[in-house]
């Protein structure tokens, strides 16, 4: 039971929050003692006035030494090298006034910080141990100075602030843990609804579209053409899906490419080849070059009179570049102009540059960069 307090720990969130709660106690105590001081030096200054000050000195230290611990090596402020040590000086704070010959003790609050040490530390049982040697001491201090039993008595506030402050460390402690423990089994409950989810709209697909295309071609068998263009079509779905789905980006660049091809495949019966060598999350600079490649595909379709299209993308240097070729009888004059101003008109505002190549019979080639963000 003891071994489970003293290893316990929280968040790092809450250890810095109880760190901070030493700190402040400490800082507090500090306060409380030198305020005494000046009370004691003011109306009757003890015959031992370098030790009132020696005192006042290693406390303020201290204090700021616990300050620049809790900042900079949290670990070794709730290890028990630290609750050791701190032990040496609130128990050499707490002895100064009998030391110095004082009548009163001036230490004030200090050394009740030396409980939230034994807290961070242990929880409830480091919190109590440093309340036992608090008592001891100051029952030890109270018969030497003469100060009477009764007063002797009040050591037990260490054992009460003790209770209360080990007790709401543990506390806090579990609670925390429990949260931690609420909230990876959520994220795990989350992560198995979602790839629930992913198999249900994976085969919701695979439903809506190959078994329908299935039948499709089953019903028109007698219609060779009709059941190739079926065929295609499904292919191209299918790829598609699986860049979506295999991609790591949210929108992918190379799915988007796809779709934009098979769009206008779809639309007149041809087939476009694609290589689509690289991915990227999609921008809007990567759709405004999708647009251009678009119409571009969309005019060799309609006007180049060719029996081959291709697409080719890649990524690189933080620049997308897609190529549009067709073994088309290629364009020339005012035609060139006027289908290169579109294209450069789609991808200008973003900052990209397309260059059309055609003449003779070598075709048409498109050429366009526009950056990845």
């Amino acid at each position: 039971m003891l071994r489970g307090s003293f290893s316990h720990r929280g968040s790092p969130e809450l250890e810095t929050t109880l760190r901070r709660m030493v700190v402040v106690f400490r800082f507090l105590g500090w306060i409380w003692m030198v305020l005494l001081v000046v009370v004691t030096v003011l109306a009757e200054s003890p015959p031992r006035l370098w030790i009132v000050y020696a005192a006042v000195g290693l406390a303020t230290f201290w204090t700021l030494l616990t300050w620049y611990m809790a900042r900079s090596h949290p670990k070794q402020l709730a290890g028990a090298g630290w609750f050791a040590v701190d032990s040496i000086v609130m128990l050499a704070i707490g002895a100064a006034s009998v030391a110095a010959g004082a009548n009163e003790l001036f230490h004030g609050g200090l050394p009740l910080s030396y409980v939230f040490v034994g807290a961070l530390w242990g929880g409830l049982p480091g919190s109590l141990i440093a309340a036992v040697l608090l008592a001891i001491e100051q029952f030890a201090v109270h018969v030497i100075a003469e100060l009477g039993a009764v007063r002797a008595a009040g050591s037990i506030i260490f054992f009460i602030v003790a209770a209360i402050v080990g007790w709401t460390f543990d506390r806090l402690r579990d609670y925390d843990l429990a949260r931690q423990r609420a909230e990876g089994a959520l994220a795990a409950e989350r992560e198995a609804v979602a790839a629930h989810e992913a198999r249900v709209t994976l085969v919701n697909k695979l439903h809506d579209s190959v078994l329908q295309t299935f039948h499709a071609i089953r019903m028109g068998a007698d219609d060779p053409a009709q059941s190739r263009y079926l065929a295609r079509r499904q292919e191209r779905e299918l790829r598609r899906n699986i860049e979506e789905w295999r991609s790591q980006y949210k929108h992918s660049f190379r799915a988007a490419i796809l779709a934009v091809r098979d769009d206008v495949e779809d639309i007149h019966r041809v087939e476009i080849e694609a290589v689509i060598r690289d991915d990227a999350e999609l921008t809007p600079e990567l759709e405004a070059g999708i647009e251009a490649a678009g119409e571009a595909l969309t005019n060799a379709v309609k006007h180049s009179g060719a029996h081959r299209i291709s697409i080719f993308s890649e990524v690189a240097d933080g620049t997308a570049s897609i190529h549009i070729r067709d073994d088309g009888h290629g364009i020339d004059g005012t035609d060139l102009g006027r289908l290169s101003s579109r294209l450069n008109e789609r991808v200008e505002s973003v900052g990209g540059l397309v260059t059309v190549d055609s003449g003779g019979t070598d075709g048409t080639e498109v050429k366009i960069s526009v950056g990845t963000r």
